[in-house]
């Protein structure tokens, strides 16, 4: 007999909400979505770091690393100007800091990308298309 964990149930229905939401998005926020998703992923980093899970850490920790990756491919240099520049220097910046947090002493590497990140992504927000 197989029961699923309540924490899996969880992530299944993370998994389908995520989905839903990306489903027919506008460009605009497919990249709020991956605010959000990165966000989350730093936030389940520091937790894990602050209770000395090492493995979950990281993994969490690199799914962050992947998703600033995907920010920073999205960006257009043709039409973007110096706005996309700075936005990838910045992008890079948080993304050396995730890397940096190998270990769970190193989860003020983490917060300082999260905040990089999360302010980004609240301006991002904020010009959203109505």
């Amino acid at each position: 007999m197989s029961f699923i964990t309540p924490a899996r149930r969880m992530g299944s229905y993370k998994a389908v909400d995520t989905a839903s939401r990306v489903e027919g998005a506008s460009p605009h926020a497919l990249v709020t979505i991956l605010f959000d998703e990165v966000l989350l992923r730093l936030d389940a980093a520091i937790r894990h770091a602050e209770r000395g899970e090492s493995p979950a850490m990281i993994q969490a920790r690199a799914r962050a690393s992947a998703i600033v990756l995907a920010l920073e491919e999205s960006l257009d240099f043709d039409n973007g100007g110096e706005l996309a520049l700075a936005l990838a220097r910045i992008y890079r910046e948080a993304s050396r800091r995730i890397n940096l947090a190998m270990s769970p002493d190193k989860v003020d590497s983490l917060r300082s990308a999260r905040q990089m990140l999360a302010e980004i992504a609240e301006a991002w927000k904020a010009i959203a298309p109505r």
